[in-house]
């Protein structure tokens, strides 16, 4: 028997469908019953096998038994799906094919089909796919991470989308090999908590099958994970053997959330800050619905959520209420806000508050109105604005005030305040100006300087007041004689000057010298005595046409000395020769004139010690003038020239300039010195200079303490002089009186001036240790600065004695040679640094 007759014996005995088919056209040779059964009533023999194959199956068949199926002898095995062309009905079945040998080569090659049903199953494969591919498409497109823990086979799947959320590859190991490794790419701030999680999820607990953490992208960056799972699988004491869940990456919305939650908070902050109340009121019932701080603005304390708008009509001030209502009308569904502003009194404590809201009108999906809108208190507001009202009037009447201020003190910066002349400065500008006209015209220039006789022996003899009526009757006389176009000057202290433009020869300023001298000679009243002065007069012409202002300056005054050494009541006029012989007597005036320019005047420093302590309190600043030859004069050797030279104010700014920078060397080595104090003549008290200069002056807080003479305050105080003490002060410097004791202060003097500290005079001072009644004094003058709260300062402390009679006395600070002579900076500054490392001992 040949295989092909075996071939049709097994395919009647066969249970499978099976048929024989023709390689070459496909043709169906042969066919079992079962085969038969799959299309019942339709014969199949000669037909092509392919008419009962999906026509998307035919490949497979083709691959079944085609020349590159690499099949011969041995069967292979295809699913396809099994029916009638066109339509079907389709059944899945396992499709084997074998090529059947022949003996004769010559024979037509054949094979062996046999077809199993795979029907139900396949179907439900390709259900169960088509589940998975939905799920797998829903889980893709919803961002959700598959992750499977297996805790019984020890078996860890983590879906692509889960890998990709993190960054990882979406194949391959994972950068972790175990739970631990894991948890450090959690966050630190959620690690124990994670950690915690997994234990409790292995443990059942359903309670921890759902959480948030944050953990590492593999960037670096923190991304927020929702994780959710459930046990699939139980251990037989319970416990979940298998869990599976998805993660999902919610880092936007947990970004979302806390930057709502941070605009919740800072608008709730704002509000609470702000004390602003928002409230919403429903029209058609007249309910109110506001916060905590409605209720506060209004007073009420049982804290409602709701309550009727009548509550608050009934605390609105009458005369605003209309007002109020009638803004209240003008508001319209979808408008611009309307806002207004409305007194109250508070229901609970009756306090009158002003409040100010802003609303607007929303209307409703139904049609109903409601107002929403803000209250907040402007009480404070609305003070503020009537203070700056005031502020504003107070201001502008302050600016009047300074104005007026500066007017004076323009004045008084050109004119003298005792008897009202230009003064120097002026009579300057003034000869200046009329040298200038002068040289370009046909007019003269005359300067006559005039000095009173004996106005010394007159201050001696009658008292400063009777010389300050001398003074002025001189300057009224020289007003009285002058012309429209003269100009009339005092230049300082009893010397005056008159500008007189004149043409022709200089008989017109002798003339006007001689009656000057006649009307001044005329006798005054002084202290009930009849008084006659003189003066001395020196005149001074242009001379040519190149003369200047300060030329003639100095030749009037070479005139007027020359006049003065013939006696009293002379005239002279300037001469080449008088300037000769008035240089020999001009050469300790020319000195202090070069140790100026030279900055040969120093300051030394002496210091103050606490009485109680001695420690270093504070530092006097002395001036020294420095010679050639390294030694320093006394005070005593250059101020009378320097006042009466007018130079005095320059010595004094500079030794204040250097006293304020070595002040800040010792700053700015660490020292702390204490406060510097400093003498101030009383010329330049009244000099207008001295606050410009001092407020250009950088002067940090307890640097300065000006000493006043206390003379200066017995003195009537010119206008300039009261306005530099008062900005002294508002400066910052603290004012002390110097050589108190020596003069007639009173305790209403003290009071007016209100001094930080008195410095008691060195002739006090000094007869102490013999004295009992000199101890009285110092103990009286004691007493008042401890009464008015004054510092008492004792200078002339010479021995231990006298510190310790001083200080049983309650001096607050000594100061003398016992305790330390007058030192140079460098000096100062090493016994500050020894003092300091004694009191860090």
């Amino acid at each position: 028997m040949g295989e092909a007759d075996l071939a049709n014996a097994m395919i009647e005995r066969s249970p499978l469908a099976v048929a024989v088919v023709e390689l070459d056209g496909h043709t169906i040779t042969a066919t079992n019953q079962n085969f038969e059964a799959i299309m019942p009533g339709i014969k199949a023999d000669g037909h092509s096998i392919l008419e009962w194959i999906h026509k998307d199956d035919h490949p497979l068949l083709r691959g079944l038994i085609g020349p590159t199926s690499g099949i011969s002898g041995r069967e292979q095995k295809r699913e396809m799906r099994i029916g009638r062309r066109p339509d079907g009905p389709w059944r899945w079945m396992l499709v084997a094919a074998t090529i059947l040998k022949d003996e004769d080569p010559q024979a037509t090659r054949r094979a062996l089909f046999y077809f199993i049903d795979i029907h139900a199953q396949k179907s439900h494969e390709l259900l169960e796919s088509e589940r998975a591919r939905r799920w797998n498409y829903a889980l893709v497109s919803s961002g959700l991470g598959v992750w499977d823990h297996n805790y019984r086979k020890q078996e860890f799947f983590y879906s692509q989308t889960w890998r990709a959320m993190r960054g990882y590859a979406s194949t391959g190991a994972t950068p972790f090999s175990s739970t631990e490794q894991w948890l450090q790419l959690v966050h630190p701030e959620d690690r124990d908590f994670v950690a915690h999680a997994i234990e409790r999820q292995k443990a059942g607990d359903l309670r921890y099958m759902n959480f948030e953490y944050r953990e590492r992208h593999c960037d670096g960056h923190w991304i927020w994970i929702e994780c959710r799972g459930d046990a699939v699988e139980y251990f037989p004491d319970n416990r979940p053997a298998r869990i599976i869940g998805t993660d999902q990456d919610v880092t936007d919305r947990k970004n979302a959330e806390a930057l709502l939650a941070h605009t919740r908070q800072r608008l709730e902050m704002a509000l609470t800050t702000s004390r602003i109340g928002v409230f919403e009121h429903d029209r058609n019932t007249g309910t109110v619905y506001g916060d905590a701080r409605i209720c506060e603005i209004y007073g009420f304390d049982d804290q409602p959520e709701s309550f009727d708008i009548q509550r608050v009509f009934d605390l609105v001030h009458p005369e605003d209420l209309k007002r109020t209502l009638a803004r209240s009308s003008e508001l319209v569904p979808g408008g611009g806000p309307v806002s207004a502003e409305f007194r109250i009194y508070r229901e609970n404590d009756g306090s009158l508050r002003h409040v100010r809201h802003l609303v607007r009108l929303h209307l409703g999906e139904n049609g109903e109105e409601t107002i929403v809108g803000i209250n907040w208190d402007v009480t404070e507001e609305v003070r503020l604005r009537q203070d700056l009202v005031t502020a504003k009037q107070l201001a502008e009447a302050r600016n009047f005030e300074l104005d007026r201020a500066k007017s004076d003190i323009e004045y008084a910066a050109l004119h003298d305040y005792l008897t009202a002349l230009p003064n120097r400065r002026f009579l300057e500008d003034e000869l200046e100006r009329r040298v200038s006209i002068a040289a370009a015209s046909d007019l003269k220039v005359g300067l006559l300087q005039i000095d009173v006789d004996d106005f010394k022996g007159i201050n001696s003899t009658y008292g400063h007041g009777a010389g300050d009526r001398v003074l002025c009757h001189a300057a009224q006389t020289l007003l009285d004689m002058s012309k429209h176009n003269d100009f009339v000057a005092r230049m300082g202290g009893d010397e005056f000057a008159m500008i007189i433009s004149y043409e022709g020869g200089r008989d017109k300023l002798e003339q006007t010298a001689k009656r000057v001298l006649l009307e001044l000679a005329k006798p005054i009243s002084l202290n009930d005595a009849r008084v006659r002065i003189s003066a001395s007069i020196g005149i001074a012409t242009m001379g040519n046409k190149k003369a200047d202002a300060a030329a003639m300056l100095r030749d009037s005054d070479h005139a007027l000395k020359h006049a003065k050494s013939r006696g009293h009541g002379q005239t002279a006029f300037f001469t080449p020769g008088i300037r000769i012989a008035d240089v020999v007597d001009r050469k300790p005036s020319d000195r202090l004139m070069q140790a100026i320019e030279q900055n040969d005047f120093i300051p030394f420093y002496q210091p103050q010690y606490d009485a109680e302590t001695f420690e270093i309190q504070g530092i006097e600043t002395l001036a020294r003038w420095r010679q050639s030859d390294g030694s320093f004069s006394e005070p005593s050797s250059f101020i009378p020239l320097a006042q009466s030279l007018n130079i005095m104010n320059i010595i004094d700014a500079s030794i204040l300039a250097q006293a304020l920078e070595d002040h800040r060397h010792w700053r700015d080595n660490g020292l702390s010195p204490p406060r510097l104090s400093l003498n101030l003549s009383p010329h330049r008290l009244s000099d207008p200079a001295l606050v410009p200069a001092l407020q250009r002056t950088e002067l940090p807080a307890g640097t300065l303490t000006f000493e006043l003479l206390e003379s200066i305050f017995l003195d009537q105080q010119d206008d300039v002089s009261a306005y530099n003490l008062k900005q002294i002060r508002r400066l910052g410097i603290n004012i002390d009186v110097d050589d108190f004791g020596t003069g007639y202060t009173s305790i209403t003097g003290l009071l007016k001036v209100a001094p930080n500290g008195l410095k008691i005079a060195r002739e006090l001072v000094l007869p102490l240790t013999r004295s009992h009644d000199q101890r009285a004094i110092v103990k009286s003058i004691v007493d008042i600065g401890k009464t008015l709260n004054i510092r008492v300062i004792a200078e002339g402390v010479e021995s231990r004695q006298h510190a310790r009679i001083l200080t049983d006395l309650g001096c607050d600070a000594l100061q003398g040679y016992w305790l330390a002579r007058p030192m140079p900076a460098d000096a100062m500054e090493t016994l500050l640094r020894r003092k300091m490392a004694e009191a860090s001992v």
